[in-house]
C-alpha cells in the first residue's frame, strides 16, 4: 500500500535555525527501501551460505522480534510503515550552537505517527531508568529517548534531537513563520538552487555545509590547513586544500538505483584561489587529462593532469617544515643517482603534465615458471617533452637500476635479472626477466619475484615503465587513443564546461578473478592471522569473493571549471548475479 502524499507546504530548512551549519535532506525514503526489498539481486544474495548463517544468529531473531513489534504497533508492514513515516522527506541537521543535532521526518499521517509514539513509549518503558526527564514547550510534550536524546510529536512532524534549545528553536519556527530560518539564508539558497530535485521513485540525499563557519568557527581543522604533510597527498588532495581555504560551501547529491549508486560533490572555486597550488589546476587553456588507459583484463586506471616538476620545485610553499626536511634529503640523493641532473627541474621537468596509470590481471596459465602468489601487472605513461634527450637518459638510467637490484639481489639469495631490448614497429622496448635455476624453470609455486618483469618502452613522445613486458607491449600497440575526455557536463562545449582533472576507475570483476587466482594463499593468510580452522577460513574467502561479484565497477572524477570545483563517484552493481 503506498503512503498517502504528504502536505506539500513543508520543508525542514524552514524550521531550522539559521546557525545550522550541515544539513541533508532525504527523499523518498519509502521507494529507496522498495528497490532494495525488490532488487534483481537479493535472490542471489539471500541465497548464500554466509547469509543463511545470520539468519541463524540470536540476534538477528531479536531483530525479527523488534520488526514484529513494530508492525504490530503501526497495523501495517513495516516497509510500509517507515514510508508513510517519512512520506514529507526526512531531514538530519547539525547547528553550530552547542553542537545540537536534529532528525525531522514529516509523516502523511497523524495516526500512524500516534501509532509510533505509542511504540517508542512501549520500548522506552522495556529499558532501564534514565535519569533523562521529559518536558513541555509551547503545548508539545519532549520526551526521553535515551540518556541523551529526546522525541517530540509536533502535530505530523517527528523530531529527535540532543539538545532542548535546538528543539525549542525548531519548534518555535514550527508556529511563528516570521523567525529567521536556515530557508532563508543567502548562502544556503544559493547552494540549493545548485542540487537537482530528486527524480520520481528514486531516493535520493541532498546535503549542504556553511563551509564559511565551520572554517572560521575553528572546526575540522585538517580540512583547511594550507600545507600538507608528503608529496602524495599534496599530489592527490592539494586543490582540494586550496579551494577549501576560500569556498563558501559544499553541497553533495547522494543518488540510488537499481543498478548502483551515484554520489556529487561540489564547490564554488575562483582561479584567483589556486596559488601556489596551480600545478594541480593547471591554466585555463590546459586541455583535460587524458582518456583512461584500456587494456584487457584491466583491473583499475587513474589518468590525471599534474605538474610534477612545479610541484616538487615548490615544496616549501606546499608542504610543511617536516615534510620539507625528507624533501630535500630525497632530493640530494635523486640528484645523485640522476648524475648530478637536478630531480625537479631536469627530470620531472622532462615530461608533460599528462599521467596515466594502468592496472590489469596477469595469465599465467601457459607461463613456467609460475609464481604461488599471483599480482596483477601495472604501469605508469607519461609524456616526453623532448623524446630524443630523455629516452636516452631514462634507458641509462633503468640499466643502471637493474644492475643495482642484481647487485642487490645477490647478496640477498633473490634470482638474477636478465637484460634485453626488442621493436615492435617503432616502439623500443628494453626488458629485465627473472632467470630461474635450472631445477626451478617448471616450477607451479615460484617466488613472487616472478610476477614481475620491470620494462621501460617508448613509441613517440610517450614513456611507459611497467612492472611486467606483457603490458609494455600491449600499451605500445594499442590503436590511437581517442580524442580527450571530458565530464558528463561538458557535453554542450560551453565556456564554463567542466574540464577532467582527475578520474579513477577499478573493474570489481577483475579484482574477483585477482582474488581467486590466490584464493588458497587468502585461506592460508586468513587462518594464521585470525586462527581459524580451514573450513571457517574458506567459507569465509569465498563470503568475500562472492560480495564482490555483486559489483561492476567504481569510478571516481574530479572536475573544475571557472567557478566550480566537481568531484564525483559512481558504484555500479551486477543486475544480474553472474559466476
Amino acid at each position: 500500500m503506498a503512503a498517502e502524499p504528504a502536505k506539500p507546504s513543508w520543508q525542514a530548512a524552514e524550521l531550522l535555525p539559521e546557525t545550522v551549519i550541515a544539513y541533508a535532506e532525504l527523499s523518498n525514503l519509502g521507494d529507496g527501501v522498495e528497490m532494495l526489498l525488490h532488487h534483481p539481486l537479493r535472490d542471489s544474495i539471500e541465497a548464500l551460505p554466509a547469509y543463511q548463517e545470520v539468519l541463524k544468529d540470536e540476534g538477528f531473531g531479536k531483530l525479527q522480534q523488534g520488526v514484529a513489534a513494530f508492525e504490530g504497533a503501526m497495523d501495517m508492514p513495516w516497509n510500509e510503515a517507515l514510508a508513510t513515516l517519512s512520506a514529507g522527506g526526512v531531514a538530519v541537521a547539525l547547528d553550530a550552537q552547542e553542537g545540537g543535532v536534529a532528525l525531522l521526518a514529516k509523516s502523511s499521517s497523524e495516526e500512524k505517527l500516534k501509532r509510533f509514539r505509542g511504540f517508542l513509549t512501549v520500548i522506552r518503558n522495556l529499558q532501564p531508568k534514565s535519569e533523562s526527564r521529559g518536558g513541555t514547550y509551547r503545548g508539545f510534550n519532549a520526551e526521553p529517548l535515551g540518556d541523551k536524546l529526546k522525541v517530540a510529536f509536533v502535530d505530523d512532524l517527528l523530531l529527535i534531537t540532543n539538545n532542548s534549545n535546538l528543539g525549542k528553536a525548531i519548534i518555535d519556527r514550527y508556529l511563528d513563520a516570521d523567525q529567521a530560518s536556515l530557508q532563508n539564508s543567502d548562502r544556503f539558497q544559493l547552494a540549493w538552487s545548485t542540487l537537482s530535485p530528486a527524480a520520481e521513485g528514486q531516493a535520493s540525499v541532498s546535503a549542504f555545509v556553511d563551509v564559511t563557519t565551520v572554517r572560521s568557527g575553528g572546526l575540522a581543522k585538517g580540512l583547511f590547513k594550507e600545507k600538507t604533510e608528503n608529496p602524495l597527498e599534496e599530489l592527490l588532495l592539494g586543490g582540494l586544500f586550496a579551494n577549501l581555504q576560500h569556498t563558501p560551501y559544499a553541497t553533495a547529491k547522494l543518488d540510488l538505483h537499481p543498478a548502483g549508486l551515484r554520489l556529487r560533490l561540489s564547490t564554488p572555486h575562483q582561479r584567483d584561489w589556486e596559488p601556489p597550488r596551480e600545478h594541480f589546476f593547471g591554466t585555463a587553456e590546459r586541455p583535460p587529462a587524458p582518456p583512461l588507459l584500456l587494456v584487457d583484463d584491466r583491473l583499475f586506471a587513474v589518468t590525471t593532469q599534474r605538474d610534477l616538476s612545479q610541484m616538487w620545485l615548490r615544496a616549501g610553499d606546499l608542504m610543511t617544515d617536516k615534510a620539507n626536511d625528507g624533501l630535500a634529503q630525497a632530493d640530494t640523493q635523486l640528484t645523485t643517482f640522476f648524475s648530478g641532473r637536478d630531480f625537479g627541474e631536469d627530470i620531472l621537468g622532462s615530461f608533460q603534465d599528462d599521467i596515466q596509470i594502468v592496472g590489469k590481471a596477469q595469465d599465467f596459465e601457459n607461463v613456467l615458471p609460475r609464481p604461488a602468489i599471483k599480482l596483477p601487472a601495472f604501469a605508469i605513461q607519461v609524456r616526453m617533452q623532448d623524446p630524443a634527450e630523455t629516452q636516452t637518459e631514462m634507458r641509462r638510467i633503468f640499466q643502471s637500476f637493474i644492475g643495482f637490484l642484481n647487485v642487490v639481489g645477490a647478496m640477498e639469495g633473490q634470482p638474477q635479472f636478465d637484460l634485453d631490448s626488442e621493436t615492435i614497429d617503432d616502439a623500443k622496448l628494453y626488458t629485465a626477466t627473472y632467470v630461474p635455476e635450472r631445477d626451478a624453470r617448471e616450477s607451479v609455486t615460484a617466488p613472487i619475484n616472478f610476477n614481475f618483469s620491470p620494462t621501460l618502452a617508448f613509441h613517440n613522445d610517450r614513456m611507459i615503465v611497467a612492472s611486467a613486458a606483457g603490458l609494455a607491449r600491449e600499451l605500445v600497440t594499442a590503436p590511437k587513443a581517442p580524442a580527450r575526455q571530458e565530464t558528463e557536463s561538458n557535453a554542450n562545449a560551453n565556456e564554463n564546461a567542466s574540464k577532467l582533472n582527475t578520474a579513477v576507475t577499478l573493474d570489481a570483476r577483475t579484482l574477483q578473478s585477482v582474488l581467486r587466482a590466490n584464493r588458497d594463499q587468502l585461506v592460508a593468510q586468513n587462518m594464521i592471522e585470525e586462527g581459524h580452522s580451514q573450513e571457517v577460513a574458506e567459507n569465509e574467502t569465498d563470503f568475500l569473493l562472492d560480495v564482490i561479484g555483486y559489483f561492476r565497477s567504481l569510478r571516481i572524477d574530479f572536475s573544475v571549471t571557472d567557478d566550480a570545483l566537481q568531484l564525483g563517484g559512481e558504484l555500479s552493481l551486477q543486475t544480474e548475479r553472474t559466476e
